[in-house]
Parts: C-alpha cells; structure tokens; sequence
C-alpha cells in the first residue's frame, strides 16, 4: 500500500514540473481562478477554499490566469517585461526610478521572458510524510529529462516545505519547485525559466513563494 502512495506521489509532481501539460493525475480541481471573489489583482493576492493563500510579494509580477485545459494549476504569475529602451514606458520607468517609486525598483527582466510561477494542487489518497513523497520524486526526474541541482528541507510560517532546484539541459529550462502538504493534500509552487534567465528572474520567484502561508 505504502508502494502505490509514494508512486502516486512521484508522478503527481512530475507531471506537475510540465507546467503548461494537461495533469495525468488524479487532483481534485480547485473553483477559484483569477477572475473570482477569491483574487484580488490589485495585490496579486490568491486565496485557496483549501485554506492557502499567496501573493506577488511586491515583486512586481503580474498575477495572470492559469493556463486552459489544467484544471490542477489554480493561479500562476508572470514576470514583468522589461520595456523597449526610448519607449513610452521605458521613459516612464526612468522617471519613477528618479522618484524612488517602488514600481519602479522592481527588477528589469529581458523583453519576452518566458518566466513562470505556477500553483499546483494535487490531492492523495492517504497522508504521507513530504521526506518520502520527495525522496521518489527525485529518482524520477532523470526519467523526465531533468537533473537534481539540489534540495533541502525548511520550515516557513510553521509549515514544513521542500525546495528543490532541477535543470533539463537539452532544453534549457531550470525549475525551482517548492513543496508544501497537509491533510493528504500537496501545494507545489514552481518557478520557471530559461537557464539563461533563470537566476536573474529568481530574487522575484522567491518574494512570492515567501508569501505562501497555510
């Protein structure tokens, strides 16, 4: 019985590391999305019927709508596109810089970043303790085309998480995934970006996943 929780656990998260693929497990669909009474968009704030809750951190990500034909992902964010240098919008940053504005500070990201952060949520049958439930995720990954930079425990706002840090060279993506569970019921909030990218679009990924709480 242990066997078939801990599989079921594995390819809950794997599957959930193919942010924009439709789930091939079996999570319970959450009602909420960007356009409900449960988002606010003026502080990038989502609240979970599940009783989570995150926001943009003021990082300056732009909460956006999960993506269609994935009913698992319930909210993701955005990283900010960097205006077009002499653009309107470009002078308009410049003029806010001058002003200390807060906006203004939020780091520059290059035109077209593709950087993601999705919230997953996926239900299991029984409790299991989050050490396992990662323990078989990372035998997994290679299997999946991607490699273990590194992972370890935390604790934040009283709740026990995972980080773990994955690579797939061949093509050029670097995740940076956080786990929390509770009541047979696992959050996973992915980071996602180009290698090339990736740690410049970072510092932002962790001011939101700093604000998870449970």
């Amino acid at each position: 019985m242990k066997n078939k929780i801990l599989a079921f656990a594995v390819r809950s998260l794997v599957f959930g590391v193919s942010v924009f693929a439709v789930a091939q497990t079996q999570a319970a669909p959450i009602p909420a999305t960007s356009t409900s009474k449960l988002v606010s968009p003026q502080l990038g704030l989502y609240r979970s019927p599940m009783g989570f809750q995150v926001t943009n951190g003021g990082s300056g990500w732009v909460h956006a709508e999960p993506p269609k034909g994935n009913k698992y992902i319930v909210t993701m964010y955005k990283a900010p596109t960097t205006a077009q240098p002499g653009s309107v919008a470009d002078q308009m940053r410049n003029d806010l810089s001058a002003k200390g504005s807060v906006v203004a500070s939020a780091p520059k990201m290059k035109a077209g970043s593709p950087a993601t952060l999705t919230v997953r949520v996926d239900e299991l049958p029984k409790d299991i303790a989050i050490d396992k439930y990662i323990q078989k995720w990372m035998k997994e990954y290679p299997r999946y085309g991607f490699d273990v930079l590194g992972s370890k425990p935390f604790v934040q706002n009283r709740q026990r998480g995972y980080v773990l840090d994955l690579v797939n060279r061949e093509q050029g993506k670097q995740l940076r995934q956080v786990v929390f569970l509770k009541e047979k019921k696992a959050v996973i909030l992915t980071c996602r970006d180009r290698i090339a990218s990736f740690q410049e679009n970072l510092k932002g990924c962790n001011q939101i996943v700093r604000t998870f709480t449970w």
